[in-house]
């Protein structure tokens, strides 16, 4: 007789990870909370640092980053661009804290508990980030190998870009000389949510003309045949003169050996190599070929020489400038060529020199603002939303005000921290504060900031009194979602915020809708409206006469809706 424990049991296997990696999963208290308590999150209205009267604002929440990546999940969903953390190495020197007890290289459960503290936060990470986003794991090799394992599961293997290697300090400064083995390096596992929608900001350098600097002259009429599918005229020593001008232009050629990975990895490389490299025993020694319908310099032919001697068995080829440098130097007066991303940085100097910086002493994983600043810049776009959820010594918000100043850029931060030791208070804050004022030789960097902590509403089965209770707290949520905090009316029924662009309500109340929408039609902006309600309704009809583009969304169930899934209810 066939037993259903065994049939789900066989079912079970059948489903198991083929592949991967496989920890035994334990319990987080901060996890569990959120079963019994919903994240939200509550200014410090004292910390805000407001110094760029037409800047952007930034956010540096202070709480479990668990707690805090579960309120982005609400407020910036698919919006982030980059993301880079500097998470515990678990090296079992109490760098790795789990419920409140520091985990050590006796624990024998040392690498699940990391395990399932990274998942739950990588998790929710990804769905913060957009498609063309890209995320930043700094890490050694104490749980290298199975971080990157986790994030192939996680981000997909497909979507590792790049492992780097990072050189973090001299080889001449030995830690301990009784140590048989030296660690230099550190990695940075970097990860996009979807290759296919990114493309790096690759290194460039100014497209050099002075290599065309060659001309080509027929003296005779060449002998014609085909090779290749391909018209090729055929001119002996004596029929033909290459001459080197002073100085290259776009009206000039530049030569390039027919060698190496040219034979393969180009077009003219290949025909060389095909069709041209044994006709020395044909044609003869120092012959000029010109062949057609090839190159992508608009010529319409392009030039070989081959062997001059015996012995010699390759020859060059001569090409302009390609057609899409011509329009960029045309439209733009220049043209960058760029070049691959390097996997190997050696900031051992700037660690070493590290201590000081951001006026912060941290001496526990403090990175180099030099080293964030190029991992940042991997980004094309200049107006990235960055996200820090290991914020730290607050390194990263440094990195991103002088990536700003550096290219005019208006890139913005969210960092998140605990609390533990004053840090978010007396570290990340208070870095964050001395870049927007200066310190030592570093100009000042002004910039806007809001600080928040996360809080709790207790969830009472999700009852009404529950819904009341959320939506009253959830007004810095939506503050955040919405980017908008210059305040326009403060009451009980109703709260109106804006920016530059647009306008964010909160209506509590009914009875005082036509007040509300008389003073969100004053502002003259579109409005993104968020009204209470116990079930699911947005009470289009009673917002049918506002006449500016307004978008409607319920509270508090567009909030339980994306913590039903995060806390699987």
């Amino acid at each position: 007789m066939e037993k259903p424990e065994l049939v789900e049991l066989v079912k079970k296997l059948q489903h198991r990870k083929k592949y991967g990696l496989v920890w035994e999963e334990k319990l987080e208290d901060v996890v569990e909370q959120c079963k019994r308590e919903l994240p939200v999150l509550e200014e410090v209205v004292e910390r805000a640092i407001e110094k760029d009267k037409d800047g952007s604002t930034n956010l540096l929440i202070e709480g479990d980053n668990y707690h805090a990546l579960s309120v982005l999940n609400y407020t910036h969903a698919n919006k982030v661009d980059v993301i880079y953390i500097d998470p515990p190495y678990n090296t079992g020197q109490q760098d790795f804290k789990y419920n409140d007890r520091w985990i050590d290289k006796d624990d024998e459960y040392r690498h699940s508990k990391w395990l399932s503290f990274m998942s739950k936060r990588l998790t929710l990470a990804r769905d913060l980030l957009n498609d063309g986003g890209l995320i930043f794991i700094s890490i050694d090799d104490n749980e290298s190998a199975q971080l990157k394992l986790l994030c192939n599961d996680i981000f997909k293997e497909e979507n590792l870009l790049d492992v780097f290697y990072i050189q973090v300090r001299y080889a001449s400064k030995s830690l301990n000389e009784k140590d048989d083995f030296q660690k230099l390096i550190e990695q940075v596992l970097i990860y996009t949510k979807n290759k296919t929608k990114f493309k790096p900001n690759k290194p460039s350098d100014e497209y050099d003309l002075n290599k065309f600097r060659f001309k080509v002259t027929e003296k005779a009429k060449g002998k014609t045949l085909e090779l290749g599918r391909k018209k090729v005229e055929i001119f002996l020593p004596g029929e033909y003169e290459i001459t080197e001008e002073e100085n290259g232009s776009m009206e000039f050629l530049k030569a390039t050996w027919a060698s190496g990975s040219v034979l393969k990895g180009n077009t003219s490389g290949k025909f060389f190599h095909n069709y041209l490299e044994t006709r020395k025993d044909v044609d003869g020694l120092g012959v000029l070929y010109k062949v057609h319908g090839i190159g992508e310099d608009g010529i319409g032919y392009r030039y070989f020489t081959g062997p001059k001697k015996e012995t010699a068995t390759k020859g060059q080829f001569y090409s302009g400038v390609p057609l899409s440098r011509r329009k960029d130097i045309d439209e733009n007066g220049s043209s960058r060529k760029e070049r691959p991303v390097i996997n190997f940085y050696d900031y051992s100097g700037d660690f070493g020199n590290i201590r000081h910086e951001g006026l912060v002493d941290f001496r526990s994983g403090k990175k180099p603002t030099k080293m964030l600043k190029n991992l940042i810049n991997l980004h094309r776009n200049k107006d990235v939303l960055v996200l820090d959820f290991f914020a730290g010594s607050g390194s990263t918000a440094e990195a991103v005000l002088m990536l700003n100043e550096d290219d005019g850029g208006n890139r913005r931060f969210i960092l998140c921290t605990n609390n533990e030791n004053n840090i978010a208070e007396d570290i990340t804050h208070s870095r964050i504060k001395n870049v927007t004022e200066g310190y030592n030789s570093t100009g000042a960097i002004p910039t806007n900031l809001r600080y928040f902590r996360t809080a709790f509403v207790s969830k009472s089965k999700v009852s009404d009194d529950t819904r009341r209770e959320l939506v009253k707290r959830s007004t810095e949520m939506i503050c955040v979602r919405e980017n908008a905090f210059e305040k326009v009316a403060d009451n009980k029924n109703f709260k109106i915020y804006r920016d530059k662009n647009h306008v964010a309500g909160i209506l509590f109340d009914l009875d005082s809708i036509s007040e509300f929408k008389e003073k969100i039609k004053k502002q003259a902006l579109p409005a993104h409206i968020y009204v209470f309600s116990l079930t699911n309704d947005t009470f289009d009809e009673d917002f049918d006469d506002l006449e500016l583009k307004h978008e409607l969304c319920p509270i508090p169930e567009s909030i339980l809706e994306v913590y039903r899934k995060l806390f699987k209810e």
